[in-house]
């Protein structure tokens, strides 16, 4: 088997075995890379958030309508914080 050009070859992260730089998957030890948020940070951040304005909604004020607009407030606020903490490209392993 022919070994790649040295500008075509990279190092994968987990293994640190040689990979072609356009690889999404290492043969060596299956770690791929990912854009983004996987479906469960994204999920878990986006509870969290709900979680939590609406939390802070009740401590300040009694149970209301504003209550829920804290909530869906928090929901979008943990779903882009997902998005910005998980937003680069990575290589998770198995």
């Amino acid at each position: 088997m022919m070994e790649p050009a040295s500008s075509a070859v990279t190092i994968c992260p987990v293994c640190r075995e040689k990979i072609r730089s356009t690889a999404e998957r290492c043969p060596n030890c299956g770690a791929e890379r990912h854009f983004g948020p996987r479906l469960i940070e994204s999920g878990i951040c986006a509870f969290a958030g709900m979680v939590i304005l609406a939390a802070i909604s009740r401590l300040l004020i009694p149970m209301s309508l504003w209550t829920i607009v804290f909530a869906v407030a928090g929901l979008c606020a943990g779903f882009l914080f997902s998005h910005n903490r998980f937003g680069g490209d990575r290589w998770l392993g198995q």
